[in-house]
């Protein structure tokens, strides 16, 4: 493995355990605590019970797109003009020898909140 690949690798897992730890949430962006908690200063607050976009991007699509969506391996995914159901479905199915399918491990609900987050890159 590259240096470079290596060094990728080691910030997105440093990335999502700061966010993890400062956040409370479980892979879904639900609180991962009974308690209620107040959010870090300056972070957004969590919604209880909604999927996080954001996490859900870090975990399945930063190792190509990049943690900030400005494109790696995969293209960059700011201002893409496309319609959801287009962007819902290239995450659901994939693209051969380009983009990995997804439909078997998301949820409809987890893709739906991935394109939200895709939508939101200005």
């Amino acid at each position: 493995m590259t240096a470079k690949f290596l060094t990728a690798i080691a910030l997105v897992a440093f990335v999502l355990t700061c966010f993890a730890q400062t956040n409370n949430t479980d892979v879904h962006g639900a609180n991962a605590s009974s308690a209620s908690s107040q959010p870090a200063a300056g972070a957004a607050p969590a919604n209880t019970g909604t999927i996080n976009g954001r996490t859900l991007f870090l975990r399945n699509c930063a190792h190509c797109h990049g943690a900030s969506a400005h494109g790696d391996d995969g293209p960059d995914l700011h201002d893409l003009g496309l319609a959801d159901d287009w962007i819902a479905n290239r995450i659901r199915k994939g693209k051969a020898g380009q983009m990995t399918a997804f439909a078997g491990k998301l949820q409809p609900a987890e893709i739906t909140a991935l394109v939200a987050y895709v939508q939101s890159l200005k």
